[in-house]
């Protein structure tokens, strides 16, 4: 890697966008530490998020949301941040990873989204509905314009995580070799 003194690089999305999967091949990749707003949640609560939704409430998480981020922003380095899809509702999240990571929104469309989700068979609490996919379509809309406050974009429908790392090692300048 060139000379880069911190590297803080946060990966934003809907769920199931491929964050996880994408952090922790570019955190291998570029020799970070892969963080997961998710998992640092479910540790501190000890519940899982679809516990914490059912038992706690969506307003709950939000704020352990932020918790969560501005106590990584505060004592971590170096690092591949893999948000919850939700985190950009909050305006105070959205600036603290403008101005404290290289924030790379990972996109995918609705159809791919909901493949993802069924073939992972995960609980995704906010699906937890007869019709996921009009609920995912009505989550992005509603979530769009939060999404689209940040310039750094890769739709990763039809792209292989090796092919999105490479694109995001490309736009943060590492020179690899």
């Amino acid at each position: 890697m060139t000379g880069a003194e911190n590297m803080e690089i946060s990966l934003i999305g809907f769920m199931a966008t491929g964050k996880s999967t994408i952090g922790n091949l570019l955190s291998s990749k570029l020799n970070l530490l892969f963080l997961e707003t998710d998992s640092l949640i479910e540790k501190k609560i000890g519940l899982s998020i679809p516990e914490i939704f059912s038992k706690k409430g969506e307003n709950f998480f939000r704020k352990k949301e932020t918790n969560i981020l501005q106590e990584i922003i505060q004592n971590k380095k170096n690092y591949v941040l893999s948000t919850g899809g939700g985190i950009v509702i909050s305006q105070e999240n959205r600036e603290l990873l403008k101005k404290n990571t290289f924030p790379v929104l990972l996109k995918a469309s609705p159809r791919v989204i909901f493949e993802r989700i069924l073939s992972a068979e995960e609980k995704r609490p906010l699906l937890e509905t007869k019709t996921p996919l009009k609920e995912i379509k009505r989550l992005m809309e509603k979530r769009k314009d939060y999404y689209n406050q940040f310039e750094k974009q890769i739709n990763t429908d039809n792209k292989t995580p090796e092919e999105i790392v490479r694109t995001i090692i490309e736009m943060i300048g590492v020179n690899l070799n």
